[in-house]
C-alpha cells in the first residue's frame, strides 16, 4: 500500500501536552509536518490553551491556521472519573469530539484520527475484533461509545475521512497520571511503599507508548482510497498479563524488597479479560507491537526513576 507523507502537512493535536499528545507531537515533528496543539493548561506560538468543548475557538484554529489533519486525543480518559462525575466525562467526550467532526467538515480537512479505547467492547468475547458490536456499561466506556458512533456518521454521511482506533492499556515513560496502574504501582515502588492491589485475576493487555505512536502516524499516512468504511481500527499486543503479575514485575524489575497489600474494594462492572485483535491493522497498515511488555517495564522504570 503506498502512503502519503506528512512533510510540510498542517497538523493539529488536541490534547497536545498529555502523555500521548507529547509523544506523538515529537514524531509528527520528525516527520516533517507543521505541528498545532490545543492544550487546557500549556500555551505558546503553536499551542493554543482552549477547551474543546468551546466550538467556535476550535473552529477558528482550525480555519485560521489551515489545519489538514488532526488527531484527536483531548479527552476524559479514566475510568474512575466516569465513575464520580459522569455528567462532565459525557460533556468533554462528546462535545468535545462532536466539535471537532463538525469542524473538521466545514473545513473539509483531509483526516481526522479519533482516539477510542478497547474499553467499547464491554463483555465481548475476546480477542475484541472490530466488527463486534460495542457493549459499554459505565460511564466512561459509554461516553467513548457515543464518539465512537458520531464518529461514523459523520464519515458516512458527509464522506468524511474519518479514522478510530481503538487501543489497549497505554503505558510507558512520561505518563504522570498517577490514578493508572502502572504509573501508580511504579511510584509506590520507587518511594519504598507497598504497593496496593485491587482484581489482582484481572487480565489487560498493555501497549507500549512507542507502539502507539507508531499506529497513529500509520493510521495518518493511509491514502484516503485506502479506508475501509467503518475505518476502526484496533492496537494491541494481543497477549494479557493481570494487575498481580503487573505489579510483582514491576517489583522485580525495580530490585524492591515490597509486599503487595490488597485493597477489597470492588470496581463495579469490572470486566475479567480484555485484549484485541490487531489482525486488521497489520494487514492493512503492517502495524505491529515491538516493544515486549518486560522491555517496556524496563523502559518506564528507569524513566520515572530520572524524572522522580
Amino acid at each position: 500500500m503506498s502512503t502519503i507523507s506528512l512533510k510540510n502537512k498542517r497538523v493539529l493535536i488536541t490534547g497536545i501536552s498529555g502523555f500521548v499528545g507529547m509523544h506523538l507531537a515529537r514524531a509528527v515533528e520528525k516527520k516533517g509536518a507543521k505541528v498545532f496543539g490545543i492544550s487546557r493548561s500549556k500555551e505558546n506560538l503553536t499551542i493554543f490553551r482552549s477547551n474543546v468543548i468551546d466550538f467556535s475557538k476550535i473552529n477558528e484554529i482550525i480555519k485560521k491556521n489551515k489545519i489538514e489533519i488532526c488527531f484527536h486525543l483531548a479527552a476524559e480518559s479514566l475510568v474512575e472519573s466516569g465513575q464520580s462525575d459522569p455528567y462532565q466525562t459525557f460533556k468533554i467526550n462528546i462535545i468535545g469530539t462532536l466539535n471537532l467532526l463538525e469542524s473538521a467538515r466545514i473545513n473539509k480537512l483531509e483526516k481526522i484520527i479519533i482516539a477510542s479505547t478497547s474499553h467499547v467492547y464491554g463483555n465481548n468475547p475476546v480477542p475484541y475484533k472490530e466488527d463486534y458490536p460495542p457493549k459499554p456499561s459505565r460511564p466512561y466506556e459509554t461516553s467513548k461509545t457515543c464518539v465512537d458512533l458520531i464518529a461514523q456518521s459523520y464519515a458516512d454521511t458527509f464522506n468524511l475521512p474519518v479514522l478510530i482506533p481503538r487501543f489497549s492499556n497505554t503505558y510507558g515513560p512520561g505518563d504522570t497520571n498517577f490514578n493508572r496502574l502502572i504509573p501508580k504501582t511504579i511510584q509506590s515502588v520507587l518511594h519504598n511503599e507497598a504497593p496496593k492491589m485491587w482484581g489482582g485475576d484481572a487480565l489487560r493487555d498493555y501497549i507500549y507508548i512507542d507502539d502507539v505512536v507508531d499506529a497513529y502516524i500509520k493510521l495518518a499516512e493511509i491514502p484516503s482510497a485506502t479506508i475501509e468504511k467503518n475505518r476502526i481500527f484496533n492496537f494491541g499486543t494481543g497477549t494479557t498479563i493481570s494487575v498481580k503479575d503487573v505489579i510483582a514485575k514491576i517489583i522485580d524489575v525495580a530490585n524492591a524488597n515490597l509486599k503487595i497489600e490488597t485493597n477489597n474494594e470492588v470496581r463495579s462492572l469490572e470486566i475479567s479479560e480484555q485484549f484485541v485483535s490487531s489482525e486488521k491493522a497489520n494487514r492493512i497498515i503492517k502495524w505491529k507491537p515491538q516493544v515486549t511488555f518486560d522491555a517496556g517495564i524496563v523502559n518506564a522504570i528507569a524513566w520515572y526513576k530520572a524524572n522522580s
